[in-house]
């Protein structure tokens, strides 16, 4: 009998048996892929964005739950408001050596093999059992432990730790498999839907696809209220269903929520955040005979500039279109570059998501150390808990440090006993 039965080798089930494994405790890894880590090889463009340094604002606004006190959950999880240095160190120990780039924490290498070949190492060295191309099928709790089920083999283990990641990237081993176990163990869900993702728009912009510009963004309710806090910089991209880029996918978190609820959902997006509107009508007096699309291409794609002018005549077709130079309709021009609004239809599906929202929701889980209160010895980690987190190396702050915590706690509860 093992001591600890990981299911799932990514970042949190590696985290969490080298944790475990480094206190003496005898770990396997059960894996439904070739190999471990395969979505880690992926992470950052393959340059794998580790963690990040800027924790500055509080951790609501870095991460996302159903679970309106989520934040209280991740205070106790971490220990305090920064845990990039417990990440660091971690790392350090086995052999990452990071490089920070304005507070994107990366392998020095700047490659995500280099982080993988490290975790293979260290698990190799400590003598944890890999068992690769093993899809678990069923947890049997038994009086001593549990019975894990795979597909030709039953493994028998003290501990048994949910790490099986999440739904997105079905090409990388995304897959439903960790919420099914859950779900027989009478474990509760939330719903799950994707997260870092594009958005599908309402209506039809295709034609502004390919479009890339510098934008800032926030989202709002069906009442035009903006969701308090949620404002992203970067560039936006256009594409052939609606819209995409960083920016985009960490707002889509609490667009899912909106309308996983039922309610409508906004991205009002303001392509000249650095231009108030007095800079924008001194430039077009001061360019009056030049065409109002040619002045418009000074600040933005030609394109887009054209759409926002047919957008604004065909909202006033009972004016006359020799009238775009006035002051009205140049106001409502300035209005569309400040506030050009998209109603969001859908979040795009998981095969294109980066990380899944939902997962077991967060109160059947004692955030000290991850284990499922309602059983003794079985723990949730990483993506399979209803937590996500936006880009720039918070879910892998996330899912290694859920990992770390349960492999410290493991090791309490058998000493314990």
């Amino acid at each position: 009998m093992y001591d600890v039965c990981i299911v799932g080798g990514g970042a949190s089930g590696m985290a969490c048996a080298i944790t475990a494994a480094k206190r003496g405790l005898n770990c396997i890894i059960v894996e439904k892929e070739a190999k471990l880590g395969r979505k880690i090889y992926a992470s950052g463009n393959g340059k794998c964005n580790l963690t990040n340094h800027n924790f500055d604002k509080g951790l609501e606004s870095y991460y996302n739950s159903s679970d309106k006190k989520y934040d209280l959950f991740l205070s106790k999880l971490f220990k305090c408001k920064h845990p990039d240095k417990e990440i660091t160190d971690f790392l350090f120990s086995i052999g990452i050596v990071t490089y920070d780039a304005d507070s994107y924490v990366y392998p020095r290498s700047l490659q995500a093999s280099s982080v993988m070949w490290a975790f293979t190492d260290m698990i190799k060295d400590l003598g944890i059992k890999i068992l690769c191309k093993t899809c678990v099928e069923e947890i049997k709790e038994r009086k001593t432990g549990f019975d894990v089920k795979a597909e030709k083999t039953i493994i028998s283990a003290k501990i048994v730790v949910l790490a099986c990641g999440g739904a997105g990237y079905k090409s990388l081993g995304g897959s439903f498999n960790g919420y099914a176990l859950a779900g027989k163990l009478k474990i509760k869900t939330t719903s799950l839907r994707p997260s870092l993702c594009g958005l599908v728009t309402k209506k039809n912009i295709n034609v502004l696809s390919g479009i890339r510009i510098k934008a800032s963004a926030t989202i709002s309710d069906e009442t035009g209220k903006d969701i308090k806090g949620l404002q992203e910089e970067g560039e936006i991209q256009f594409t052939d269903y609606g819209i995409s880029g960083i920016m985009i996918f960490n707002l889509s978190g609490i667009v899912g929520n909106l309308i996983s609820s039922g309610e409508k959902a906004f991205v009002n997006i303001d392509f000249l955040p650095d231009f108030d509107d007095k800079k924008i009508t001194d430039l077009f007096e001061a360019n009056n005979y030049r065409k109002p699309k040619a002045i418009l291409n000074s600040l933005i794609n030609d394109k887009l500039a054209g759409y926002i002018i047919d957008e604004v005549l065909s909202e006033n077709k009972d004016k006359n279109p020799a009238e775009i130079k006035s002051k009205e309709f140049l106001q409502k021009i300035i209005c569309k570059l400040h506030n050009f609004t998209l109603e969001i239809k859908e979040l795009k599906d998981f095969d294109n998501a980066q990380v899944t929202a939902g997962g077991i929701e967060l109160d059947e889980i004692n955030p000290h150390d991850m284990s499922i209160k309602k059983y003794d010895g079985l723990y949730a980690i990483g993506e399979m808990t209803d937590i996500d987190g936006i880009c720039g190396g918070y879910n892998l702050t996330y899912a290694f440090l859920s990992g770390i915590r349960a492999g410290e706690g493991i090791y309490d509860k058998i000493k314990s006993n």
